[in-house]
């Protein structure tokens, strides 16, 4: 979120903040209220210059006795843990914005994906349902669009399909990520499933057959033309030397070897294959879970 944005906010936040607890009481109480707004100016200006440090180590340092500056400052250290990339400690944060504050729902949604983002998508769910925006709005789309993300990044395609039956394309915000959510869905379930084993059999009957199973051609055809070229160097030996030669017992030993590794290799290959494919698929999801949040509150 810009710096502009993030003064609109708190303009608005330190606005609804009472009054009332500086208007009598202690004298402490009467001067505490410009000291804090000053303090969160200053950590408005320190995230402006980027010095996220100096920002958390001023809000590290102020503890208002009025509890109704809990909310930004909770807001303001788990927005800055957030910009640091330290998402679980800025969800914690983010997560003691109580739910009267009007920085609430941003406060949640933002948690929320951070815990997505860490891979606890069982904790993001509990905190996306827990929001509760009212039917039809538009934060009511977002918290469907983010409950359809973490179907998608656990891989319930069943309840994927039950939240994008909402998906209207309505709110300009996040209408391109419906229908990117839409394609990663179409990806997912379009992929046909690539057993470790099976190319690991491949590979034990065509040398680099499992390779290219996984994906990677170029290696498999590396491969099948290595243990090919052992296989042609020995059997000259053999044809030379019958099989009591000493060549082609060396030969043979260190072919069977390079065949045996590109068995293996094979079935490390699938694996890596599925992990990239995974990993590239997650970051994809978790791209267009960001975006909306960031065009919902910017």
């Amino acid at each position: 979120m810009n710096m502009k944005g993030n003064v609109l906010l708190f303009i608005v936040a330190v606005a609804m903040v009472p009054l009332t607890g500086f208007a009598g009481g202690h004298a402490g109480d009467r001067d505490e209220g410009p000291s804090v707004r000053e303090d969160i100016d200053f950590v408005l200006h320190l995230m402006a210059r980027g010095d996220l440090d100096e920002g958390l180590f001023v809000l590290e340092g102020m503890h208002p006795a009025d509890a109704h500056w809990s909310d930004s400052l909770s807001y303001l250290t788990g927005w800055i843990l957030y910009r640091q990339q330290r998402l679980e400690a800025s969800a914690r944060h983010l997560l003691q914005v109580n739910r009267d504050s009007p920085l609430f729902q941003k406060s949640h949604f933002f948690a929320a994906y951070n815990l997505a983002h860490s891979g606890n998508q069982s904790a993001a769910r509990s905190v996306l349902n827990g929001i509760g925006p009212e039917g039809g709005s538009m934060p009511a789309a977002l918290q469907q669009l983010q409950l359809g993300g973490l179907a998608l990044l656990e891989r319930d395609f069943d309840s994927y399909q039950r939240k994008a039956v909402v998906y209207s394309g309505q709110y300009h915000v996040m209408a391109r990520e419906e229908q990117m959510m839409a394609a990663h869905y179409d990806r997912l379930r379009g992929r046909p499933d690539r057993h470790p084993w099976a190319g690991g059999v491949l590979s034990a009957v065509v040398p680099g057959l499992g390779k290219v199973y996984a994906g990677k051609t170029a290696e498999g055809i590396a491969g099948f033309l290595y243990v090919a070229s052992m296989g042609l160097t020995s059997y000259d030996f053999y044809r030379s030397g019958g099989s009591g030669s000493v060549l082609f017992i060396v030969s043979a030993s260190i072919t069977g070897i390079f065949y045996a590794g590109n068995i293996l290799g094979s079935i490390s290959a699938v694996r890596r294959s599925n992990n990239e494919f995974n990993h590239e698929m997650d970051q994809r999801i978790l791209f267009d879970m960001h975006i909306p949040l960031r065009n919902a509150f910017n």
